[in-house]
């Protein structure tokens, strides 16, 4: 079935984040958002869309080369363990929401694909040590990189801007 690929991640992963590149810089300007206290909790510190589209290219690269490594050595607790991971992430759009009383960009994509997530996690699943060594390893990088990007947004932002600086001065 074309839904057990390991190309679905990958393919689920960009359908969201879409939702996220398209809405984020356009949310981020409402006048909910700009009265918001800490807005540092919703999408890190970046503010356009260019710099937030590098962070989810970088993971994108990520997922297709962790499709393709388990395409290779059919080892799909590795895959499962990321399928977890981004299955997790959902839960912090539900708590932004709730949080910011109002949508966040992303949740409508996490509530179209919390079924499909659930059919791949179900298909793939099996208790096993090893499974659970591989769901522990894939959530651990997941959020390091998701923390670290989220670092980096911001910095890539700042350059980016500079550089369109530089080309306006010459």
């Amino acid at each position: 079935m074309t839904l057990y690929t390991f190309l679905a991640l990958p393919i689920l992963f960009i359908l969201h984040d879409f939702e996220e590149m398209i809405f984020m810089p356009l949310w981020k300007k409402s006048d909910k958002f700009q009265h918001l206290q800490d807005k540092e909790r919703y999408f890190g510190g970046v503010t356009d869309g260019s710099a937030f589209c590098i962070g989810v290219l970088e993971e994108f690269i990520i997922l297709l080369i962790i499709a393709l490594i388990v395409n290779i050595t059919h080892i799909t607790p590795i895959y499962l363990g990321f399928c977890i991971a981004y299955f997790i992430h959902f839960f912090l759009h539900f708590k932004l929401c709730i949080t910011y009383k109002g949508y966040v960009p992303g949740v409508i994509t996490v509530l179209c694909q919390i079924p499909i997530m659930i059919l791949i996690i179900h298909h793939y699943f099996t208790w096993t040590l090893s499974s659970l060594i591989y769901i522990i390893i894939a959530i651990i990088i997941t959020y390091i990189n998701l923390y670290i990007m989220h670092k980096a947004m911001p910095v890539i932002q700042r350059i980016l801007h500079d550089l369109i600086k530089r080309q306006d001065a010459v």
